[in-house]
């Protein structure tokens, strides 16, 4: 499971429920009504701290919560974080940027706006797959990386 999946099914529990990641303190962590409630370590495997063990129990959701960071926690750490994306800029232009149609697979330039006929947010292998192909007639020396959030 990767933590932006942990989060958005943690927070769909309850408008009162966030869930973040602090890198400082190695924790992904769950808060409920502005009090920390429960932790999963990001750099180590199977660890679940359920805080105050009490007060968790009686939280109308703490079962599926319990069982949301579970999952996550059996996750290898190196697994729960999403590879890096980015747009590929094929000239200076709002419209300047890279779109492979997700239907026909057909490479157009256009915008950055990703939805389900277009993909135009990438990871470095699917960057690498698209170098190989002889239909994107692109100069990859030329073309720009810019990283998408």
């Amino acid at each position: 499971m990767k933590y932006t999946d942990a989060k958005k099914q943690i927070e769909a529990l309850s408008s009162e429920c966030s869930a973040y990641t602090d890198k400082d303190i190695d924790f992904f962590i769950i808060n409920y009504k502005n009090g920390n409630v429960a932790s999963v370590r990001t750099n180590e495997q199977y660890s679940v701290t359920v805080w105050f063990e009490k007060c968790f129990s009686k939280l109308p959701f703490s079962n599926k919560l319990y069982m949301i960071l579970s999952e996550l926690a059996m996750t290898p750490p190196d697994e729960r974080v999403e590879e890096k994306k980015y747009y590929v800029k094929v000239y200076d232009s709002g419209i300047g940027y890279l779109n492979i149609n997700n239907f026909t697979g057909k490479m157009s330039v256009n915008n950055i706006s990703e939805d389900n006929s277009y993909k135009t947010k990438f990871t470095d292998k699917e960057i690498e797959q698209l170098k190989q192909r002889e239909d994107i007639p692109l100069d990859w020396n030329k073309v720009r990386f810019m990283e998408a959030n």
